[in-house]
């Protein structure tokens, strides 16, 4: 069975577009990518998501990436975690939004398969200054 997935990328201001163009490079513009970049034209963006959702299937697979957890980007769209096949994750960074764009089209992403993504992306994040002090004292 093959899926139809739509990536959802949502921040303020211009982060999603900047994180849509970095995929692009990495994967190309064949993904299925929609962003939302909110206030920066004054437009509530209520009714761009309502429309968003309303203009995919309800058999296809949504993966909304936001930028902050409890902003107000991201609690737009928790009103629609209760829609079937979606899935809302905060906090994105590039290794996640690559992940995801790279899981197969032949089922949707299950839950445990988020949860590994997500811990995987968490990973991602180090404090370099910490882990240069580590190697330099491991050198000599």
């Amino acid at each position: 069975m093959k899926i139809n997935r739509h990536i959802i990328i949502a921040s303020h201001s211009n982060l999603a577009q900047g994180m849509k163009d970095t995929l692009e490079f990495f994967a190309g513009d064949k993904l299925k990518i929609t962003v939302l970049t909110a206030y920066v034209d004054n437009v509530p963006i209520d009714e761009t998501i309502k429309s968003m959702f309303e203009n995919i299937d309800s058999d296809d697979e949504i993966v909304v990436l936001t930028d902050i957890l409890g902003g107000s980007v991201n609690q737009k769209f928790f009103l629609y975690i209760n829609r079937p096949h979606t899935i809302l994750l905060t906090g994105m960074n590039l290794s996640l939004a690559l992940a995801i764009t790279m899981e197969p089209l032949d089922s949707y992403i299950s839950p445990e398969k988020i949860k590994e993504l997500v811990l995987d992306a968490q990973k991602q994040i180090k404090y370099e200054n910490e882990i240069s002090t580590l190697v330099s004292e491991e050198d000599e």
